[in-house]
């Protein structure tokens, strides 16, 4: 793949990786009892409104936005920040297979973790892989 290609195209995949879980932000805000019906509608259950739950809810929530924003910026300038995009990929697919190892067996949950997962290797992989075929600066 030509090096022009490959940067267009990592910053297709950090812009829209940035944006889907910058999205985070909306359940992060929403009222609680959308929360506890969401969590209803996907079969989980009740969710309980105590507020240590409530408080991780909306903390992940936000570190999911957070995590959105920082890919957006990383992929404004992907020569500058190539090593700021290895370590994120490389902590995500880290992460993300340690969650679905340690968590996958969880009844009903445990299907959402490893789609989850895949997901991250979804993306994170092709991110590494597009970084190899930048231009060397």
């Amino acid at each position: 793949m030509k090096p022009d290609k490959a940067e267009k195209l990592l910053v297709w995949i950090l812009r829209t990786a940035g944006a889907v879980c910058a999205l985070a932000i909306v359940p992060m805000l929403m009222p609680t009892a959308w929360a506890q019906a969401a969590h209803a509608a996907i079969g989980l259950g009740e969710l309980p409104g105590k507020p240590i739950v409530v408080y991780l809810v909306r903390s992940m929530s936000a570190m999911c936005a957070l995590y959105g924003g920082l890919l957006l910026l990383l992929a404004g300038d992907v020569h500058r920040y190539r090593r700021v995009i290895t370590f994120q990929a490389v902590a995500i697919l880290t992460v993300a297979t340690c969650g679905s190892i340690l968590m996958h067996h969880l009844p009903v949950l445990g299907n959402y973790i490893l789609i989850d997962g895949a997901v991250c290797w979804l993306y994170c992989l092709p991110t590494l892989w597009l970084q190899t075929r930048l231009k060397k600066e």
